[in-house]
This record gives structure tokens, sequence and C-alpha cells, in this order.
């Protein structure tokens, strides 16, 4: 499953898992977005010279930190390696935490639904739930606080 989330810990957009690598995924997410992101915080599994280049082109700001090499192998880039705000970086907890309230959903974390079709429409049940929770809860929520 690959997902996107805005800096609040709200789903944006998900596909599932195609089997086609990270690159083509992640390009796919930024199609389905509705707003521009500023920044995109990815980890090490989106390195590719082709995600660089098409945030490049669409004016995003790319902090994935680059991959570690094999020992006696050389880098792959010519130049300064790309600088990773810590900052920013360290806000890729919100993506953890989302995933981390999908996989409280047993049918979600056990993988019952095998089609891809069946499991992004789970998806979207949980995404609403999590969506919804904050107005439906006894407790105040963090997500609803000004």
């Amino acid at each position: 499953m690959h997902l996107s989330c805005c800096g609040r810990g709200f789903p944006a957009a998900g596909a599932p898992d195609r089997q086609a690598g990270e690159a083509p995924q992640l390009l796919g997410l930024l199609a389905l977005e509705e707003r521009k992101p500023k920044a995109v915080v990815a980890d090490k599994g989106y390195d590719s010279r082709l995600i660089r280049k098409a945030l490049r082109e669409q004016l995003i700001q790319a902090q994935i930190p680059e991959r570690d090499l094999a020992e006696g192998n050389r880098r792959r880039r010519k130049g300064r390696p790309p600088k990773v705000s810590k900052e920013l970086y360290g806000q890729r907890n919100i993506i953890e935490r989302l995933f981390g309230r999908l996989k409280e959903m047993r049918r979600f974390a056990c993988r019952f639904a095998k089609l891809a079709d069946s499991c992004l429409a789970l998806a979207q049940f949980a995404f609403m739930r999590i969506c919804l929770k904050p107005y439906f809860s006894d407790t105040p929520s963090a997500m609803c606080r000004s």
C-alpha cells in the first residue's frame, strides 16, 4: 500500500501495491493530490533519479535521503549528495503513525483482501473511520484542537 497524508495525519491519497516499484507509485500518488505539496518527505526506498527529476520539474522540494551503498561501491550520482532537513525528515513519523492506525484494524493488517480493488476499498473505509473518529469520540483529540 502506498499512501500520502497531509501534515495533520489525515490520508490524502492511497494506491494499492501493484508490484511495480516505488517510483511509479509515488508519481501516481502525486497526480491524485488535490493540491501540489511544497515538499515530499519519503524514506530511502523512494530514492531514484526518476522521482527526484519529476519533483524538480513540479517545483516540489524532495526530502529523501540517499540510499546506502555496499562497501566498495562508488556513488551513483555525481556532485554533492542531496541535502535532507532533519526537521522536515523527522515529520515522516506522521505517515508512520497513520500506517499504525491502519494496522490496528485486523482485517487490513492481516491482508484478508487479496485483490487490489478490494484492498483499496477496505483502506478507504479505514480512512473514513480515521477521519471521522475525532468528531464522534467522547475524548478530546489532538486533531480537533485549534
